[in-house]
């Protein structure tokens, strides 16, 4: 199991590298999105903003408003994710992440990772 801290190290990373890519964010997801990452085997859970393009740090603060994407990944399986050790698809099809969002948000968010 990885560590709480290495699990937002590459969240961290990961939403940095996201925010560098204004363009492709703001045309996959064009407006304002509340973004969460539970992490159950770490009993935590990350939020992130997406707005304008750009996409804001985690934090483990409670989002204001409910989230409008929801991840739900292992700690291990998160950091092989943002590792690029395993696709999103291949990720999501085998269960290894469960995504609660509407199909639209589904898509948008497939594109991006």
């Amino acid at each position: 199991m990885a560590s709480k801290a290495e699990v937002e190290r590459q969240l961290r990373a990961l939403m940095a590298r996201l925010d560098g890519n204004e363009s492709n964010v703001r045309s996959a997801i064009p407006t304002r999105k509340v973004l969460r990452c539970q992490v159950p085997d770490l009993n935590t859970a990350w939020n992130s903003v997406v707005e304008n393009g750009h996409v804001s740090q985690p934090t483990e603060a409670p989002s204001d408003g409910p989230a409008d994407i929801t991840l739900r990944v292992g700690s291990d399986d998160l950091v092989d994710l943002v590792e690029g050790r395993i696709s999103f698809l291949s990720a999501f099809s085998s269960g290894k992440v469960k995504v609660d969002a509407s199909i639209v948000d589904l898509l948008r968010l497939r594109s991006l990772l």
